[in-house]
């Protein structure tokens, strides 16, 4: 199971994340309304404490190439997360940053899950199912209908897709076993506040995850 701990701020948490077994981290850049919002240099300074082999995700709000542009020639993430986009760009992004992987977020809401996403998963390389905020990011620890998630995940196959959404150490088994994704990504669960993450949750949260045969 692959586990994505996002919105690092802090360079601890990055190596806390990285020494207990992540495959990826995410920094969110960008998104002038998450609280979560890094200026590029900071991040730069983050990614560059990554390791070769741990994936670093850029998860922004931005849907327009030339603000794409910045983040990568800055930045040069291993993938980007958005959470705006439309068939048009992701074909731009393609051309322009063939290096880089794509990770298309959608929410999931009591609707069908007829998203975005689900309609241009073919331009990226995983999609991420997410509980989405008013201002369109994700971030709110809140548990969306998996059920709605299992139906995404069908519809996909055998597209990679990615469960957000309230997960935390004490449900993410449960979750992996009902959704059966193909990786797991945190936030709010794994933190003491906003910005700042709790190790020891960290920890439980890869073990738990990991414990799960899907």
């Amino acid at each position: 199971m692959r586990v994505k701990i996002c919105g690092l701020m802090r360079k601890e948490d990055v190596r806390a994340a990285v020494d207990n077994g992540t495959d990826a981290v995410g920094f969110v850049v960008q998104s002038p309304s998450s609280r979560r919002n890094l200026r590029l240099v900071k991040a730069k300074k983050l990614i560059s404490s990554v390791p070769v082999f741990v994936t670093s995700v850029a998860v922004t709000s931005a849907g327009d190439l030339k603000t794409i542009d910045r983040i990568c020639s800055t930045l040069h993430p291993d993938a980007l997360q958005l959470y705006r986009y439309d068939t048009r760009l992701l074909r731009e992004i393609r051309h322009t940053h063939p290096e880089i992987g794509l990770i298309l977020a959608t929410g999931i809401h009591r609707g069908l899950p007829v998203t975005d996403a689900s309609r241009s998963y073919n331009l990226s390389d995983a999609v991420l199912a997410d509980t989405l905020s008013e201002n369109g990011m994700g971030g709110t620890g809140q548990i969306h209908n998996w059920n709605m998630t299992v139906t995404l995940r069908k519809r996909i196959y055998p597209h990679p897709l990615i469960l957000a959404g309230g997960l935390k150490p004490g449900n993410v088994r449960r979750a992996i076993e009902k959704v059966r994704p193909y990786g797991v990504d945190v936030s709010t669960g794994v933190e003491r506040r906003i910005g700042v993450k709790d190790h020891t949750k960290i920890r439980e949260f890869i073990v738990n995850a990991r414990r799960v045969t899907v």
